[in-house]
C-alpha cells in the first residue's frame, strides 16, 4: 500500500479525491476499436456510478522502424501512421493492472504496445441536489449532442 499523501481522501464542497492509476495506451488509429471494446467489457473502468468509462485522444501519429528481433525484422524504413491514445483509470491494485494489461496485449494490433501508468488523484462528485441546474446536460436543449449517442 502507498504512503498516505495529503491529497488522499481531499475533501472540497462538490467533490473530493480519490487515489487511482491512470494508463495511457498508443496505438493506430485503426486499432481503438478492438482495445476499446475489449476493455469495455473485461475492466469495471469505473467512474462513481457509472461504467466503461474511458477516453480516446485523436489527431497525431506514430513514427517507427522496425529493429532485428521484431516481427518484421530489420525493415530500414521510417513508418508512420495515424494513432490515439486511449485513457482510462483504475484503482490502485495490482491485480486489476495485470488484468489490463492481459486484455490490452491480447488484441492490441502492435506486437510492443506502448502503455503509460501514472498514480494520480481523481475527483469523485458529492452529486450536490443541483438537480435544477441550468449547465447540466439533461436541462439543456443540445443535451442529446453533449450527451452523445448510444453506441453498445
Amino acid at each position: 500500500m502507498a504512503a498516505q499523501h495529503e491529497l488522499d481522501g481531499f475533501d472540497m464542497t462538490p467533490a473530493r479525491l480519490e487515489r487511482e492509476w491512470v494508463v495511457t495506451v498508443d496505438t493506430p488509429a485503426g486499432g481503438v476499436d478492438p482495445v476499446m471494446e475489449a476493455l469495455g467489457r473485461e475492466m469495471p473502468l469505473n467512474q462513481g456510478p457509472y461504467d466503461n468509462c474511458l477516453f480516446v485522444q485523436e489527431c497525431g501519429f506514430q513514427r517507427f522502424r522496425a529493429l532485428d528481433g521484431s516481427h518484421a525484422g530489420a525493415e530500414g524504413t521510417v513508418q508512420q501512421t495515424p494513432a490515439c491514445q486511449i485513457v482510462f483509470s483504475i484503482p490502485p491494485d495490482t491485480a486489476l493492472l495485470r488484468k489490463a494489461f492481459d486484455v490490452i496485449f491480447s488484441v492490441h494490433v502492435n506486437e510492443e504496445p506502448t502503455i503509460r501508468v501514472e498514480e494520480v488523484w481523481g475527483s469523485r462528485s458529492k452529486f450536490l441536489d443541483d438537480k435544477d441546474n441550468p449547465n447540466r446536460y439533461w436541462n439543456r436543449p443540445d443535451a442529446e449532442r453533449l450527451h452523445g449517442a448510444v453506441v453498445g
